[in-house]
Formats: structure tokens, sequence, C-alpha cells
């Protein structure tokens, strides 16, 4: 019998949450860098083994979606917050995470620092420190970044399960 493990991920629009679906689901060489936002939700299935696949759900992050925001958190048992590495992006983040944290109980908590190749980026640790959750730099559109997302994911999982344990 398959177990899947849903995974929500969240952010505001242009944080490259579908990039990073693309990266993780399909096998492309090149991934799009010309932005589309997400109409309310996108989702992608990532087999981690014979018995279990993870579910990765988008939310789309316009603010005129984000009504849905609750019930597409309900039963994520992780949640990857992406998150431009701006200091403005940042701060929204943040303020998402304060706005949604009732939705967020119980759930383990991660983020992405996006366009890590941007000029003027923060580091992740400096975004680790403005939000309060372990974060992982990342630059969604490079395939070469795909091993890190999987690991991201599954450590992710991991730390679930220990703390379930």
């Amino acid at each position: 019998m398959t177990r899947y493990v849903k995974v929500a991920l969240m952010g505001s629009g242009y944080a490259g949450k579908s990039t990073l679906i693309k990266l993780l689901t399909d096998k492309t060489a090149k991934l799009e860098v010309n932005y589309k936002p997400t109409a309310g939700m996108d989702c992608g299935t990532i087999t981690l083994d014979d018995t279990t696949k993870i579910s990765l759900v988008e939310m789309g992050g316009q603010t005129h979606f984000e009504f849905m925001w609750p019930d597409l958190l309900r039963g994520s048992r992780l949640v990857v917050v992406v998150t431009e590495s701006t200091p403005k992006a940042v701060l929204k983040t943040r303020q998402l995470l304060h706005k949604y944290k009732d939705n967020l109980a119980g759930s383990q908590i991660i983020a992405v620092a996006n366009k890590q190749d941007v000029p003027g980026s923060m580091k992740p640790e400096s975004v680790q420190d403005l939000l309060g959750i372990p974060t992982y730099g990342m630059i969604a559109i490079d395939p070469k970044q795909r091993l890190n997302g999987y690991k991201m994911i599954v450590s992710g999982i991991k730390n679930l399960i220990r703390v379930a344990a």
C-alpha cells in the first residue's frame, strides 16, 4: 500500500514555488524563468520509495488566493515556506508566517531562501534569523539544485518522523 505525505509550499507570489515543484518533479534539463502566476494551486509528486510518495501542494501566492490557504495547509505534515531572498520579501514572509501561525500549528516548517543568485540576496542564515525556522538556500531555476531540493524535503520529513517518535 502506498503512503502519501502531504507537503505544502506557501509564500508570496513570485517567490519560486512553482519552479521548485517543477525542479523536484519534472526531469527537464532547463527550467522556465518567465513568471507565470499560479491560479489557485498547483501540485506534483515525488516517489520517495516503493511505499511512500510525497505530494507537493503549492498555494497560489497572490493575496486574492489566500482565502484558500487554510484548506490547502490542512493535513500537511511539512510546510515549506518559499521566499525570495530580498529583505522586503523576507519581511513579508515573516508577516505571512505570523498571520497563518494557527494553521501551521502541528506541522514541521522549513524555509527556502530562493533566488540566491540575485545580487544583494540575503544569506540563508540571515533569512533564518528573521523567520525563526530552519532555512535552506536555493536557486530553483538551476537543475543542479535538484538533489539539494530532495535532501531538503527528505530531511524535513525525517525531522518530522523523529519528532513524532
